[in-house]
């Protein structure tokens, strides 16, 4: 049977949860019920601004989606958003025995991005970087295998603009109002290996 003390513990454990209880909120809870989300109320009030080319057009894209849940780009709103976007493929170290081409390869796609108050594009509120990551199978053929650097840019572009998601959210929970350091750098997250398709 269970000593008075270790009750008198187990009780004291309950209260001081009860008492905790109310102090968690989840990131994107509603604030009050039916109203919506008040942190997904400041993702959708950024605007995320044309950048050349095609794959850091993928990314803005996939951010736009990412903050609005695909109710489009916003104008007119308070937060400008900008992207500088460079990608990579570089060769494995797995390489074919018999023909000694690449068996696999990474395609990086990384991005700098700064938030601007929309009545001051000179000093941003916040900057950052993110990067992803994904691996495909070479192939042998040439088209194949340009069809799957693609395929690995849209993947790694969609891995960094949820990153990046992750940092404004960051930003706008704890109140946005102090300007981060700037290169606060995010984890980089690696797509899985997608074959390329045999022509």
């Amino acid at each position: 049977m269970p000593s008075r003390r270790r009750l008198l513990g187990l009780a004291g454990a309950g209260l001081l949860a009860l008492s905790t209880a109310g102090c968690f909120q989840p990131m994107y809870a509603e604030t009050t019920p039916g109203q919506g989300s008040s942190l997904q109320d400041s993702l959708s009030q950024v605007e995320v601004v044309f950048a050349q080319g095609r794959v850091a057009d993928e990314v803005r894209n996939d951010l736009i989606f990412a903050l609005t849940g695909g109710a489009g780009n916003p104008t007119g709103v308070p937060y400008k958003l900008f992207l500088d976007v460079a990608s990579k493929t570089n060769q494995a170290s797995v390489v074919s025995p018999l023909t000694g081409l690449p068996e696999v390869e990474i395609v990086s796609v990384d991005v700098s991005w700064k938030l601007f108050d929309a009545g001051n594009l000179k000093t941003p509120l916040r900057t950052g970087k993110a990067s992803g990551k994904a691996s495909l199978d070479s192939g042998y053929q040439r088209f194949a295998r340009a069809r799957a650097i693609r395929d690995a840019e849209n993947r790694s572009a969609t891995v960094a603009a949820e990153s990046i998601k992750s940092q404004l959210a960051s930003f706008f929970v704890t109140g946005g109002a102090t300007p981060a350091a700037p290169g606060a750098t995010a984890p980089v997250t690696t797509a899985p290996l997608t074959a390329a398709p045999k022509s």
